[in-house]
């Protein structure tokens, strides 16, 4: 076993406890909470009617198994259909249900230890708009009073922007790509967070970025790899296997 030298990592569950249960839906936010999780983050579309919705893709084929387009129905029609992501879980989550933002922040305001990163999707912001967008999912943070409990991420630079002349909200970019324009853009902007896959980051620590923003690298998904990228000074770590990892001795007792 890899031993943890570096500073002690925060586990963040990704899409909630998505390697055991169907990504964005409160069942595995709720069973990442039972397994120690107090950083999550999910993924939000807008149906016709632009409700923001938990979901990831743009259509409902992998969750639900039926073709449409999550921004050509309307949000009666989005809960009504079973999120059971059957190619990976056959039918053992038959009747579990799709979330809309608004139900996940009731559920956020009864855990107030916890902290979630809420990315805003590129296919949404293509069909509405990033002001309409962004404001439909700030007035319900507001509404239910969670947005010290929030951190608005995104691909797309301007939803960064927009949510920084609304509120005051924290913000992550999830980098597009490693490059010297992106780095200028990281220097001027300065995010709260920047995101980066593990094979983006640059193999050498002397070429990472460094500055006021925090670093959440996604997906390490097996103890050793998280240790291995907590020992380069990785302060966030996203993982699919939130209950793998808080299940491991080192990094429990580093987490807790």
């Amino acid at each position: 076993m890899v031993e943890l030298t570096g500073t002690p990592p925060i586990l963040v569950a990704h899409r909630g406890y998505s390697g055991r249960y169907p990504e964005n839906t409160l069942l595995a936010y709720q069973a990442a909470r039972e397994h120690g999780a107090v950083y999550m983050e999910l993924d939000l579309q807008m149906t016709r009617n632009r409700v923001p919705v938990l979901h990831h893709d743009r259509s409902l084929l992998r969750m639900a198994g039926v073709d449409v387009d999550v921004r050509d129905i309307k949000a009666k029609k989005f809960k009504s259909l079973n999120a059971s992501y059957p190619d990976r879980f056959g039918d053992e989550f038959a009747d579990n249900s799709f979330t809309t933002f608004k139900k996940f922040c009731r559920w956020l305001k009864a855990h107030p230890e916890v902290t979630i990163f809420v990315e805003i999707k590129q296919e949404s912001i293509d069909r509405f708009g990033v002001p309409v967008f962004v404001d439909e999912v700030y007035s319900r943070i507001l509404r239910t009073e969670v947005e010290a409990q929030c951190v608005m991420i995104s691909y797309n630079h301007e939803v960064l922007e927009y949510t920084r002349k609304v509120s005051a909200m924290r913000v992550g970019w999830v980098l597009p790509e490693w490059s010297e324009t992106n780095h200028q853009v990281v220097e001027e902007f300065k995010p709260d967070f920047l995101f980066c896959y593990t094979e983006d980051l640059p193999e050498d620590d002397a070429d990472i970025w460094r500055g006021s923003w925090q670093w959440a690298i996604f997906n390490l998904d097996d103890v050793e790899s998280a240790i291995a990228m907590a020992n380069r000074d990785m302060p966030y770590l996203e993982t699919n296997e939130i209950g793998t990892l808080m299940g491991s001795e080192v990094l429990r007792s580093k987490t807790d």
